[in-house]
């Protein structure tokens, strides 16, 4: 996910620019996915982090895809570290 911060950080230094939103709302997902692995974090949390970390208004939509998006990076991410251990022992 270190690309991930790299892309928020891009986007929210543009001069002039609108950051991403999808971009904003991933960065929130994933922090929600950290934060509040119980209960899961819904798309209202989402928005309420999106909001205060990133001063981003999304939809509940773009939260409910972002965080769908984030929780199969994790898998992924989750996937390639057992996969690495494997390989070492």
């Amino acid at each position: 996910m270190s690309g991930l911060w790299h892309q928020v950080m891009r986007s929210m230094s543009q001069p002039d620019a609108s950051p991403d939103d999808d971009i904003l709302a991933l960065a929130a997902a994933d922090i929600a996915l950290r934060n509040h692995p119980r209960p899961p974090a819904d798309a209202d949390v989402v928005l309420d982090i999106a909001r205060s970390e990133f001063a981003a208004v999304l939809t509940v939509r773009q939260a409910r895809v972002a965080l769908q998006r984030a929780r199969e990076m994790a898998r992924e991410a989750a996937a390639q570290d057992r996969d690495r251990m494997d390989g070492d022992g």
